[in-house]
């Protein structure tokens, strides 16, 4: 199943980039896993998605409790179910989100 890990900015902007490589090198990881299929931060700078997959809502908990920015608190999240009607182009899997 597909989830998306909404994330919402709650601590200062030092606190948050102090927990910003752990982030990577968690997204990394699940990349690795198989488990990241998308993520990165919004424009407005006040928080991010993240597209995973999951066997089901518990495994996708564990996985967002699991980033250093929700162990941490200087984000909280909200988690959505995701059904994918339409195939996601390889454009949206690029690092530089061109």
């Amino acid at each position: 199943m597909k989830f998306v890990i909404l994330l919402e900015k709650t601590a200062s902007p030092d606190a948050f980039q102090a927990v910003v490589p752990d982030h990577v090198a968690y997204m990394d990881d699940l990349h690795r896993r198989g488990a990241l299929i998308a993520g990165g931060p919004f424009q407005d700078g006040r928080g991010g998605m993240v597209i995973i997959e999951a066997g089901d809502a518990a495994a996708a908990r564990a996985i967002a409790q699991a980033d250093p920015f929700i162990a941490r608190g200087v984000e909280t999240y909200s988690l959505r179910t995701w059904m994918v009607l339409t195939p996601v182009g390889p454009e949206l899997l690029t690092r530089d989100g061109t």
